[in-house]
């Protein structure tokens, strides 16, 4: 029975892709590299920066730090982090569960305090019991991390219980480390293939299914 919720936000929760983008173009741009086409791009809406910065942007080691403060100051000191929507049908998704007496956390690479600042300037933090993200000093990272933080604050949480909801192969390896059920979605940036193969009980496409599958599960 499930009692639990973990909502991932880029990419589930909220459309950050524009934004994100930009900031990586503004840092890129900086230190002379080449900008990628869009798909690889849309790539890095997800995962940490600690592996898609090296992976898929090919940022040199010694460039690596310089570029993540480039980015970072323009999404979190010039706000570029609130040029987002959250997707259609989320709130009314996030309003349905809580009335239900589900709980709600996001749990999310993106660091924590840049995670509030989103939710709150999108209006649907008051949802969440918890938001839980990634440390600035990278401490906290990988979604398996984030996942350990998030039942380390709420210790009574039982795995069997709790479901991580997410839009990349991230989210279902993270869910695969730590024993939580992934639950696959794709209005994000992940395939439905992709997503089955790393773990996904199901897939959905709307978030009306994913209130479906909660309710009977």
């Amino acid at each position: 029975m499930i009692k639990n919720i973990y909502f991932d936000l880029d990419g589930t929760l909220v459309d950050s892709a524009p934004s994100i983008i930009t900031g990586l173009k503004i840092a890129l741009e900086k230190y002379g590299y080449e900008i990628p086409d869009y798909a690889t791009l849309q790539k890095c809406v997800g995962p940490p920066f600690t592996y898609s910065f090296p992976n898929y942007l090919h940022i040199r080691p010694e460039d690596y730090d310089d570029a993540v403060a480039t980015y970072r100051h323009y999404y979190d000191k010039e706000d570029g982090c609130l040029n987002a929507d959250v997707f259609e049908g989320i709130e009314g998704l996030l309003e349905a569960l809580v009335k239900r007496g589900y709980c709600l956390f996001v749990c999310t690479s993106k660091p924590e305090p840049t995670a509030k600042k989103v939710l709150k300037g999108l209006g649907i933090d008051e949802y969440f019991t918890e938001i839980c993200g990634a440390t600035l000093d990278a401490k906290v990272d990988t979604k398996a991390e984030v996942l350990e933080q998030c039942f380390k604050r709420a210790p009574w949480h039982r795995k069997e219980e709790t479901i991580l909801i997410g839009d990349t192969k991230f989210d279902g390896d993270g869910a695969a480390n730590v024993g939580v059920r992934f639950v696959g979605i794709t209005w994000g940036s992940g395939t439905r293939d992709e997503l089955f193969e790393h773990g996904a009980v199901d897939v959905f496409d709307f978030p009306g299914e994913v209130l479906d599958y909660v309710e009977t599960n």
